[in-house]
């Protein structure tokens, strides 16, 4: 015959750890599904919103003289709201006619840019990106500087767009032979959600739409 004395606390601690097993895996399970169902897709919903961002500040900083059509509609894809449509419309003809005049010719790229704020929820985001912008024109030697914008984001349908777009400090000339022109600090310019411009020649420096 067994002895049950033996038995029962053989039986409670073989109870015990089961209990213990069975709660570290619904630990890891719930951490598993949450990472799975919440984690990941909002942290995809993130790098899209920083995606959308980057890609709002080369739009409204590229200008090429060559196809003007396709230039500001770039432009007009990557912002969104009444304002900012608005701020271009009024700035398009007159910015276009200067392209038109001076050849000027402008490139983008971003060298950095990080969210400061977002709600998935609401589908709105900030963004800091830290951009160089180069200038080329027939007659004279490029400009190139390096500038850093406020980006307010929103999603729309899916796609990123840039709701509120202004300046932060004063761009940098990236040559010292060819300094950034006065025209173009971004706090001495009007807002404007396109490539701002010198009195006679274009430097794309976006600015915001209130």
């Amino acid at each position: 015959m067994r002895n049950t004395t033996l038995l029962k606390p053989a039986l409670v601690a073989a109870s015990l750890l089961a209990v213990v097993a069975l709660g570290f895996a619904a630990w890891f399970g719930y951490g598993w599904a949450h990472a799975l169902v919440v984690d990941k897709p909002a942290a995809a919903a993130r790098e899209d919103a920083l995606t959308g961002a980057r890609q709002v500040a080369i739009n409204l900083n590229t200008v090429n003289p060559d196809d003007l059509d396709g230039t500001f509609a770039k432009m007009e894809s990557s912002i969104t709201g009444d304002d900012m449509v608005a701020s271009l419309n009024e700035t398009r003809d007159a910015l276009a006619e200067q392209i038109r005049q001076t050849g000027a010719r402008s490139e983008a790229q971003v060298l950095d840019a990080t969210l400061t704020d977002f709600s998935r929820d609401e589908g709105k985001a900030t963004a800091l990106v830290v951009l160089t912008s180069t200038t080329t024109w027939p007659d004279r030697a490029p400009n190139k500087i390096k500038l850093t914008m406020r980006i307010g984001l929103t999603d729309v349908d899916g796609e990123w767009k840039g709701s509120k777009v202004e300046p932060i400090g004063t761009p940098i000339a990236m040559d010292a032979a060819t300094p950034a022109p006065a025209g173009d600090a971004p706090a001495t310019q009007e807002p404007a959600p396109a490539p701002a411009q010198e009195p006679e020649t274009p430097e794309p420096a976006a600015g915001s739409g209130e």
